[in-house]
């Protein structure tokens, strides 16, 4: 007992659990309180520490948070990379560890200009969301960016929901953040005036009945779950079973609008497999139906013969090819490609080395009696970009997005990408349509609900009807200028606040 109770006198112990929780509050769990408990956990660990100090708890915050979060890669480096367990877990806690810097980052900022005896309590309290906000969003894009475990992905089912059309994922996340802040400091200042900064809840739960966008035509999909096992599906022998396993499930689907196969279910080059394309594309036209496939990609010739691409394909009624833009380190490209390759096992996966997609390519086609209709496609990890999504989205009738979640089995990866996924839809409020080879395949609808769902470890198709869907949320208007904005105002008024206590330390010892 008094171990416990020195361990939670200890700040960084305090904050080292309170990251250790905070996967909770996210898929598969759902325990959206849990997000603002940990957020007033590393809150309380700060509490009269130094900037650097305050740096380095919240390092141990961010270590708990990603040590737990994204255990899942464990999965794919050692039961199908073939890297033995001490040395994934290794990486996999290395990787934790560089991404705790990133809130360690902001959050010495947050000590060193908005914590001050002088500075007014709202303004730290607004100074902790925005740059919880900012963190989150330098943590997108840096590097090529690692948008997971958001504050905001906690409230999919609660009140803050109807904010995400306005304000996306970011915006979930800075209220979160702001709530906590809000009860925090209420508390430490004895100052309930503080939590009227809650009256953003209420406003969210009448938001949610809002519709930004408006329905047109219902299309019926079809979304095929081959569930080929991942040790077996790129052996050259399972070439054929494959395809005839895919092809079984479509002609049992021809009266669907469109069918989508998941990500790399062909899993020979397109170049290798046009012959037997041009008669599944035939047999779709025949139908009038529309196939749409993840197929790897290759240059036959010109400047970029013999490069790959991640690519999504529809033939029949529907056209368009899609080059995959967003790739995954060390799964789709390998960053020093030189100097790494041959270390590992992992570091040699099956097509591993893809060339990134341009980013100006135009949506796929579906037509339906003589009307088309345009879709959205995103491969796997694409999804998880929300503000990649909400332009591609604008002038799309319906999202679709495919992937491979087998190389990381049952564990929380699977189940955080369909939520994250499901994210993507509310934002944009459009129905989104998603098939994988595993599991999860699922449709969801424009207010982020699942409508249909496929058991996984199944070979089965899913077969809805989903709306298609037109205008824009503010969320896709405006984008993240409202909280980029707020933020620098908050940013500014810190910086000046600092700045004029700092002269009149100076002129008081100038004056003694």
């Amino acid at each position: 007992m008094l171990l416990l109770k020195k361990l939670g006198e200890n700040p960084r112990v305090i904050a080292l659990i309170s990251g250790l929780i905070f996967p909770l509050s996210i898929a598969p769990f759902f325990l959206w309180p849990v997000a603002i408990i940990a957020l007033l956990g590393l809150l309380f660990s700060l509490h009269d520490s130094t900037a650097k100090e305050a740096a380095i708890r919240t390092w141990f915050f961010g270590f708990g948070k990603f040590s737990v979060g994204v255990s899942w890669i464990y999965v794919s480096m050692h039961d199908h990379g073939g890297t033995p367990a001490i040395l994934a877990i290794l990486m996999v806690g290395l990787f934790a560890a560089f991404l705790a810097t990133f809130p360690a980052l902001f959050m010495y900022a947050f000590q060193r200009f908005y914590t001050r005896k002088t500075s007014p309590i709202i303004l730290t309290i607004f100074a902790f969301a925005s740059l919880w906000f900012a963190y989150e969003w330098f943590r997108s894009w840096f590097m090529t960016g690692f948008p997971w475990l958001f504050a905001g992905d906690a409230h999919l089912y609660t009140w803050l929901s109807g904010w995400a059309p306005i304000l996306s994922v970011y915006g979930l996340s800075f209220i979160s953040a702001l709530t906590s802040a809000a009860i925090y400091y209420s508390i430490r200042q004895k100052q309930p005036i503080y939590l009227v900064l809650l009256i953003t809840w209420p406003i969210g739960f009448f938001l949610q009945s809002i519709s930004w966008t408006e329905q047109g035509n219902d299309l019926k999909v079809s979304a095929v779950q081959g569930n080929i096992p991942q040790e077996i599906k790129w052996l050259p022998e399972q070439r054929s079973p494959t395809i005839n396993a895919y092809l079984e499930q479509t002609r049992q689907h021809w009266d669907s609008d469109i069918i989508l196969w998941p990500e790399t279910a062909i899993t020979v080059l397109k170049d290798q497999f046009q012959s037997y394309l041009d008669t599944i594309n035939q047999e779709a036209l025949n139908n009038q139906s529309s196939v749409i496939t993840g197929i790897p990609y290759r240059y036959t010739e010109g400047p970029f013969k013999g490069a790959f691409h991640n690519s999504i394909l529809a033939i029949g009624t529907g056209g368009g090819l899609y080059h995959k833009q967003k790739l995954v380190p060390f799964g789709e490209y390998i960053p020093l490609e030189n100097a790494i390759r041959g270390l590992l096992p992992f570091f040699d996966l099956p097509m591993s080395s893809f060339k990134q997609g341009d980013n100006q390519q135009p949506l796929l086609k579906v037509e339906k009696n003589k009307q088309l209709f345009l879709i959205a496609p995103f491969i796997c990890y694409e999804i998880v970009y929300p503000e990649f999504v909400a332009d591609m989205a604008k002038e799309s009738d319906l999202l679709i997005t495919i992937s491979n979640d087998a190389w990381f089995g049952d564990s929380l990866g699977p189940k955080q990408h369909m939520a994250i996924a499901q994210m993507r839809a509310l934002e944009t409020q459009r129905f989104l349509l998603r098939s994988t080879n595993t599991g999860i395949t699922a449709l969801v609808n424009h207010q982020g609900k699942i409508v249909k769902q496929l058991p996984t470890e199944q070979r089965a198709t899913l077969t809805a009807y989903a709306q298609t869907r037109q205008g824009q949320t503010p969320f896709m208007t405006m984008g993240l200028w409202p909280l980029f904005i707020l933020s620098l105002m908050v940013f500014v008024l810190g910086y000046w606040k600092s700045r004029e206590e700092e002269k009149g330390v100076i002129n008081k010892a100038q004056l003694g």
